[in-house]
């Protein structure tokens, strides 16, 4: 039993061992290569771990199997006769192997000469065959497409759920750079829309998400909450059936045109640019590109597998956390100010919009005669 034990903690310490030798001597690793070797409490060697400048490779003998785990710079490789597991790099099955199980990258892509006996699923990642290439089960990528080939035998089924929404056949990246562009511009459109017929409106939902973030962001969030209850309670009596039906609507351009005024917001701190300016276009521009900003990064590093891929994940979450933020504090300002009719003025004393302000902060209203 405790022989059992031992070589049990012996064999999970082995990784651990890898890491804390590749962290000891990582500059030596990068000019020689070193081999310490793992025994038992008979003598018995175990395991050999390999230091280059390749990464760290352990190797165990004995009467293990005949796993290998190593650490190549980020990538994490797992590999024995089970399987192949690629963490933050490709897999790759060279023409000629036969490998008995599956095949699975994660943040990486799969590429597949020889056979395999499993499936092969790439999560973030693509996977790709090669001539003569063999599959027992299904080819599955997540974030990519699978790349068929010439001769290829997939006993399964072929399963791509790609991230850009319609590519017609071209290369995605640029498919989807020309949908985030297409974006920018109808936000464009509709920001100069509402900055030209309702710019007191615009402006005072701006204000009041400025001023009131919080309130604003709990009531976006609860109107977003109660909006279906709320849209369901009107249809099921027949009396509100018409302002149930056109609820949700009204509902999303209220999400948007709060999104835009909230974008406003934004690009007037960058901008420094006052709240209530005519010239609202600027801040409009300055907001919404760099919001745009965090998904065209994620999309031009998607092309870069393993940590590249991870950090375009985490640029197209940040994105969406920020247009999420945006849309739900606009929209609360905008229920917050009454569709845009409170307050009747930016600045604490200052006249209402239209008034023009004179040095000495009164409102100089217009000649009648």
């Amino acid at each position: 039993m405790w022989a059992s034990w031992a070589s049990r903690l012996q064999r999970n310490t082995v990784p651990v061992l890898a890491a804390l030798v590749l962290l000891a001597g990582a500059a030596e690793a990068r000019t020689k290569t070193k081999v310490v070797q793992v025994s038992n409490d008979s003598g018995k060697t175990v395991s050999h771990v390999r230091i280059s400048g390749d990464g760290v490779t352990v190797v165990r003998e004995g009467d293990h199997d005949a796993d290998v785990d190593s650490l190549d710079g980020h990538a994490l490789v797992v590999d024995s006769g089970a399987g192949m597991v690629r963490l933050f790099s490709d897999a790759r099955v060279n023409a000629g192997d036969h490998l008995d199980g599956d095949v699975v990258a994660v943040f990486g892509s799969a590429h597949v000469a020889g056979h395999v006996t499993g499936s092969v699923v790439a999560v973030f990642g693509s996977v790709d065959f090669e001539p003569g290439a063999s599959v027992g089960g299904d080819a599955v990528a997540v974030g990519g497409s699978v790349e068929d080939a010439e001769g290829v035998r997939i006993e399964g089924q072929t399963v791509s759920i790609g991230l850009a929404p319609i590519t017609l056949g071209l290369p995605g990246v640029p498919v989807m750079l020309g949908f985030l562009v297409l974006g920018w511009l109808v936000t464009l459109f509709f920001g100069w829309v509402f900055a030209v017929l309702f710019p007191e409106r615009l402006a005072r939902v701006a204000v009041t998400s400025s001023r009131r973030t919080l309130v604003s962001l709990l009531l976006g969030l609860l109107s977003f909450l109660c909006m279906p209850v709320v849209a369901i309670l009107l249809i099921v009596t027949v009396i509100g059936l018409p302002i149930g039906i056109m609820l949700p609507f009204a509902y999303v351009a209220i999400v948007y045109a709060g999104q835009i005024a909230g974008t406003y917001v934004l690009g007037a701190k960058l901008t420094r640019h006052r709240l209530g300016d005519p010239r609202s276009m600027p801040a409009i521009v300055a907001g919404t590109l760099l919001v745009g900003c965090f998904f065209v990064v994620g999309v031009l590093l998607w092309n870069f597998p393993g940590a590249g891929r991870t950090i375009a994940v985490f640029f197209h979450l940040v994105g969406l956390l920020v247009v999420t933020g945006l849309s739900l504090i606009g929209s609360g300002a905008f229920l917050l100010s009454r569709l845009g009719t409170r307050p009747a003025s930016l600045d604490e004393g200052a006249p209402p919009l239209g008034g023009i302000a004179t040095d000495a902060g009164s409102a100089q209203a217009p000649a009648t005669s």
